[in-house]
């Protein structure tokens, strides 16, 4: 059984509290966790019992699963640049060859869709969910930014497949459009 990393857990609970703007006072009044539990949780100090774990996490809007993954997780993060995709010819077709790129695998039920991403734009706060997903970039560039784990540059052809329970999102820093097509293991809700 592998060790409680306390400090780990610290760092990002402080990590994602920065990231929403929010003091430990701030933290502490949400939570109701007293500030000075939280500084100590957040500097590896103390152990923080799972109620109280509960109670920040869902002050941050951070699945508490998320604090616990082991580095193996961030080995299940493919990305493929175009150059390094394995091509194949399946069959022939009048005469010509049917070429195709093996990408990815999936493993369950899927769903896919192609997105738009202006310049200049993001997707937001990091997002959790379960199953996997991949992104193909069809045009332009974007960064995947992988909470705790890095951020990918991907241009066009380039793809990134990740387990959904590693925060993701995605942005667009450069002056041009790009256009992503994403595929994902998790059930598609419309918010309409």
């Amino acid at each position: 059984m592998q060790d409680f990393d306390i400090a780990k857990i610290g760092t990002i609970l402080k990590n994602r509290r920065i990231e929403k703007d929010m003091s430990i006072r701030d933290l502490a009044a949400k939570s109701g966790i007293a500030s000075g539990t939280i500084s100590q949780i957040e500097t590896g100090k103390t152990s923080p019992n799972l109620l109280s774990l509960k109670s920040v996490c869902d002050s941050l809007e951070l699945p508490v699963y998320s604090l616990f993954l082991q580095n193996a997780d961030i080995h299940k993060i493919h990305f493929v640049r175009k150059n390094e995709q394995q091509s194949f010819i399946r069959n022939i077709s009048n005469g010509k060859p049917i070429k195709e790129s093996l990408i990815i695998e999936g493993k369950e039920n899927i769903w896919g869709g192609i997105v738009d991403v202006p310049s200049f734009t993001d997707s937001g706060n990091y997002s959790y969910h379960g199953g996997e997903e991949f992104v193909f970039v069809l045009k332009g560039t974007v960064k995947m930014d992988m909470e705790n784990c890095g951020i990918y540059t991907l241009e066009e052809y380039d793809t990134l497949s990740y387990p959904n329970t590693i925060g993701h999102r995605w942005s667009n820093d450069t002056s041009q459009d790009a256009q992503i097509l994403i595929i994902s293991t998790t059930p598609y809700i419309s918010k309409h």
